[in-house]
């Protein structure tokens, strides 16, 4: 599906993924054209890893019990020579399976999660429809669980595959007679069950599948077809229609989890219960990748491994990328190559006036930082956030991890001299959050959280505006911050913290940058109930002006990211999306008219570039990061 994607024309990428293109015309409306055009540049640039079926040999354990150095084990890493495999997604393999059958694990495991979904028992009855690499593996499960199955394929040779795996096969070219064939098989009781691995834009199989089934029976879609129901064929027999969403759970101990699914695989290869050995239809060396992924492209093709030859595997954690070349710039590294730092902090550092080198981009993961160290001609590539700080040429890093890492790299790169740039939050906790700013008080580099907001050209226009207008003001800053989904790292309490205090902070920030008084109090007035960080919040200062913080999760992607709204004695400002000011007494202000709206990435590293070189004083005090930060902690506490 990938390879399909990645080689079809930009029309055809609209019409495989009609959401997206919906998705795409909202952006627009909120963001305008050319930030629309960059973020789906962007995004189609960035190559992906492929494959998920991986067997390899466990080089160091990370202190994950059950596993030792040297263990063979199965997991759903990449298609690469080193990975950092999951536990939830990694199981031992049996002394009596081969790596070669062991790397059909996951994809037999898909199989056997949707047979589990569907509730079959020994003795029943069930259909596969669709008989390609998941569907010959399925047949085998069922097999394996003593079910009676039928395989239904379009292809010959491909139904005569199923039925030596155990099936009785029937060839389908149209659902004409199928139905009937299948109610003779069962004696005209039904199947217990269909599993439909397939892929077809036909809405038919959901609906023949319906039409064979028991009552109350179940069908479950693994592949990809149609989705337009016939209610008549679901209803007549009160069949339930369920999709089954990959090999199982990530959480460990969970039923029917990833691992469990692994698990039971492999004992029933261990047991020779599946066999896969006639699903490999070529045996290709790593170098030949390219190879293989053309020859997916045939219908005779099931499986393709690729070969590694461990004893030229290079274990070091560093790569290089370009060559290096003498710079009197201000040497900078990255650490965290994820979205925001490929798509908005790297682009906007490139279009600075000031000069700059790139010496390190680190990650986790390492293709992420061999992709972008190559895309931006980095010195280094690197999983180790010592080679960076390490780095005498290094004068600055940037912190663009998950949020969780924050406190702790920057007081690392503080420790090690280096100026430090920290993609908010600062820290997660007030205790982590008064241990940064004590040791970045007395540092010889400059600490500066990428609060933006306040680097506009429209929040700066705002900021002059205000000026002229004594007293006390109140503030309504309405943000359409969008639905992540539920699994989101940013949701989960130990790697993002929560919205608020992720994300929340940039406006509790640019506020106290306009009001230029200490906030000294604040509550939440409304929280959202859905899981999502939603609410209403009102903060006090001390100079009596107020400001309200409307945090909105269920809006349209059509509705514009930001409005704020400033109201004083006789007067009152509006800055809608960052790209229009106006104020009641006839004042205007655009910015970011074509390319959409400018929160002032550049301005702000711009001034950190300087920072670093010393030509200009900090922005905002060691007292003002801490303010905002201790505010969005305790307001994320209140959920």
């Amino acid at each position: 599906m990938l390879v399909e994607f990645g080689r079809a024309s930009w029309w055809r990428k609209m019409q495989l993924q009609p959401e997206r293109t919906r998705l795409l015309w909202q952006k627009v409306q909120a963001e305008g054209w050319w930030h629309t055009w960059q973020a789906v540049r962007n995004k189609l640039a960035e190559p992906l890893p492929l494959g998920y079926c991986h067997v390899g040999q466990v080089i160091e354990a990370g202190g994950v019990a059950g596993y030792q150095a040297g263990d063979r084990v199965v997991s759903n890493s990449p298609h690469a020579e080193m990975v950092l495999a999951h536990p939830a997604t990694t199981a031992l393999i049996p002394a009596g399976v081969s790596d070669e059958l062991a790397t059909f694990t996951p994809l037999a495991a898909i199989a056997l999660q949707g047979i589990r979904l569907m509730g079959v028992q020994a003795g029943d009855h069930v259909v596969v429809m669709g008989l390609g690499l998941i569907g010959q593996l399925a047949v085998q499960v069922l097999r394996a669980l003593g079910c009676e199955v039928l395989g239904m394929d379009p292809e010959p040779t491909k139904v005569a595959l199923a039925e030596k795996f155990g099936a009785k096969g029937m060839v389908n070219h149209s659902s004409n007679g199928m139905e009937s064939q299948v109610l003779a098989w069962t004696k005209g009781v039904g199947v217990a069950g269909v599993l439909i691995t397939a892929s077809t834009a036909s809405d038919e199989p959901v609906n023949l599948a319906a039409r064979c089934c028991r009552r109350q029976g179940r069908v479950v879609l693994v592949g990809v077809t149609g989705l337009k129901l016939n209610r008549a064929d679901y209803y007549a027999r009160e069949v339930s229609l369920q999709v089954s969403n990959s090999y199982g759970s990530r959480e460990l101990g969970a039923a029917f989890s990833a691992q469990e699914n692994f698990q039971k695989v492999l004992t029933w290869m261990s047991e020779g219960k599946i066999t896969p050995q006639e699903l490999i239809s070529e045996r290709f060396d790593f170098s030949q990748a390219p190879l293989a992924y053309q020859r997916m492209a045939s219908p005779s093709t099931y499986g393709l491994l690729l070969g590694y030859d461990t004893a030229k595997l290079d274990r070091s954690p560093k790569l290089a990328t370009a060559a290096h070349h003498a710079s009197s710039a201000t040497g900078v590294s990255l650490l965290g190559a994820g979205h925001f730092a490929s798509r908005t902090l790297l682009p906007a550092l490139v279009a600075q006036a000031e000069p700059f080198e790139l010496r390190h981009v680190v990650s986790a993961q390492g293709l992420h930082a061999k992709l972008l160290a190559d895309r931006y001609a980095a010195f280094m590539a690197s999983t180790d956030y010592e080679s960076a700080l390490q780095d005498d040429k290094t004068a600055a890093v940037f912190l663009t991890t998950r949020h969780a890492q924050h406190a702790s790299l920057a007081l690392a790169a503080l420790q090690a001299g280096k100026s430090v740039w920290v993609e908010k939050p600062l820290a997660l906790t007030e205790a982590d959050l008064a241990e940064v700013i004590k040791v970045a008080a007395h540092a010889p580099g400059k600490l500066l959280v990428g609060f933006n907001r306040r680097f506009a050209p429209l929040a700066r226009i705002a900021q002059q505006q205000l000026a002229a207008q004594p007293g006390p003001k109140h503030y309504i800053y309405d943000i359409n911050a969008g639905t992540l989904p539920v699994d989101h790292w940013a949701l989960d309490v130990q790697q993002g913290g929560g919205r608020i205090v992720g994300e929340g902070c940039h406006f509790i920030d640019l506020l106290r940058f306009w009001v230029g008084h200490p906030c000294i109090h604040a509550e939440a007035l409304e929280r959202g109930q859905d899981g999502q960080d939603a609410g209403r919040f009102l903060l006090r200062y001390a100079d009596g002006s107020t400001a309200q913080i409307n945090y909105l999760t269920h809006l349209p992607a059509s509705v514009p990211k930001e409005k704020i709204q400033i109201e004083a004695a006789g007067w009152s400002l509006t800055l809608e999306n960052w790209q229009r000011l106006r104020t009641s007494d006839g004042f205007t202000a655009r910015s970011g008219w074509f390319k959409g709206p400018e929160k002032g990435h550049r301005e702000a590293l711009a001034h950190f570039l300087r920072l670093v070189r010393g030509e200009d004083p900090l922005a905002m005090s060691l007292e003002e990061m801490a303010e905002t930060s201790r505010w969005a902690i305790q307001l994320q506490a209140t959920r």
